[in-house]
């Protein structure tokens, strides 16, 4: 409790400064931002671009995580952290509704066209939180030794530099393309940095837990209380997601504003052949609301889990993966490949509404963000592993692990023998 009391004081007290002094610091950015872009060495933009689009390799590692370790619960929070991350963040956006640097400041060059609002960064909070919370939940020893697990101190300091280095520097590409403040980007690094304290501290080993608990062999799984919590969490998230969406579409955002902003976008953006209006979906209020939405994969997480009914033991999946063949190995690659890629299509269909793109528009067969939120949750959870069960590629130690007769189960080792039979 200390630790939380501590943790809320230092954000609050950062949240008043960055009110505070605003002004100040936009228009130190404003200066830094020009200066940084007017000397440019060669090749800098190229570098920073690479740091800006490297955050997508870290989720790949926490789905090889899921794919061919034991901790595949851990990957699975993880990945939810994430989200929960994206989606945190677009609600803050839409709660202090702040132009990006470029929008508003004319000599300011977007290397990148985002066209959401800049405040705080996305970046700067999803890049804190992959960099930090991958060995915080995928490989705990890192920072504090594990009975079975034991890091030397030489590789535990290099992986601190390097996602400390990595997050540092992905936050000052963003300054330096153009495209966020730096108040933005530290104002992201706080907010996660509370979040990823408050989790780890508080929440993470009690999820955890809990969930290894109820997917024991003979256990009922999650509770329907717990379901209920999470579904009125998941519901109130939606309505103050609604209530700043319209706030920022009436009160706070004027249209001629935000046609000034999007017509700078139309106009410094590389290829960038629409000019958006404040009621297009896909900028400003409407885009942040949509993906606040990506809060629904929790809900759908642990329903799936309850409507999967399958088991999950931890610790018997690494030595019972290395028993079966390669070619089993890669179906179970390709299955989820299959799963995930099902999902894609509805990311390029175009939609004329907000409210469309975030909900779905059954008569038009028009689904996005929160149905492919529920979809995702439940391919994880349901689908996966009975098609793997259906190809007979599952293997003991999966998560939701489907066992056919729980009576002979009543251990881990009748359940591993069937795994590997299969």
């Amino acid at each position: 409790m200390k630790l939380f009391i501590i943790a809320t004081l230092v954000l609050l007290i950062y949240i008043a400064l960055d009110i505070v002094f605003n002004s100040n610091m936009w228009e130190a950015n404003t200066t830094l931002t020009l200066y940084l872009q007017q000397h440019q060495f060669h090749g800098e933009k190229e570098m920073f671009l690479v740091f800006s689009y490297s955050l997508y390799v870290l989720p790949s590692i926490a789905g090889i995580a899921f794919l061919i370790l034991d901790n595949k619960l851990g990957a699975l929070l993880y990945g939810g952290m994430i989200l929960f991350s994206v989606a945190s963040n677009s609600l803050l956006k839409n709660i202090y509704h702040q132009a990006r640097p470029f929008f508003i400041v004319e000599e300011i060059e977007p290397y990148e066209c985002n066209k959401e609002f800049g405040k705080p960064s996305g970046h700067a909070m999803t890049s804190s939180a992959m960099c930090f919370l991958l060995p915080s939940i995928m490989f705990p020893a890192i920072w504090t030794d594990q009975p079975n697990c034991k890091y030397p101190l030489y590789l535990r300091l290099l992986v601190i530099f390097i996602i400390t280095f990595w997050t540092f520097m992905t936050g000052f590409a963003r300054v330096f393309m153009g495209v966020h403040s730096f108040a933005q980007i530290i104002l992201g690094w706080v907010y996660q940095g509370y979040v990823s304290i408050i989790y780890m501290q508080y929440l993470h080993d009690r999820i955890a837990n809990y969930l290894k608990e109820c997917l024991q062999v003979g256990q009922q799984g999650v509770s329907i209380k717990a379901i209920n919590v999470i579904g009125l969490i998941v519901f109130c998230w939606t309505c103050i997601s609604i209530l700043f969406l319209e706030l920022n579409n009436n009160i706070f955002i004027t249209t001629s504003e935000a046609n000034l902003w999007m017509k700078a976008v139309y106009e410094k953006c590389e290829n960038q052949s629409t000019l958006y209006s404040i009621n297009s979906p896909s900028v400003l209020q409407n885009i942040c609301f949509s993906m606040c939405l990506y809060i629904w994969f929790m809900l759908s997480f642990v329903f799936g889990i309850k409507l999967s009914k399958g088991i999950y033991l931890e610790n018997q999946f690494s030595q019972n993966f290395k028993l079966i063949s390669f070619w089993k190995k890669t179906q179970r690659i390709v299955v989820l490949i299959v799963l995930v890629a099902l999902l894609i299509p509805f990311y390029v269909i175009k939609f004329e509404t907000v409210y469309a793109q975030a909900f779905g528009q059954v008569s038009h067969s028009i689904i996005q963000v929160v149905p492919v939120s529920i979809l995702g949750g439940l391919f994880i959870t349901v689908v996966y592993q009975k098609l793997l069960n259906y190809l007979k590629i599952s293997v003991s130690g999966d998560f939701l692990q489907i066992i056919t007769n729980q009576s002979s189960a009543s251990d881990g080792q009748s359940v591993e023998m069937q795994a590997i039979k299969s």
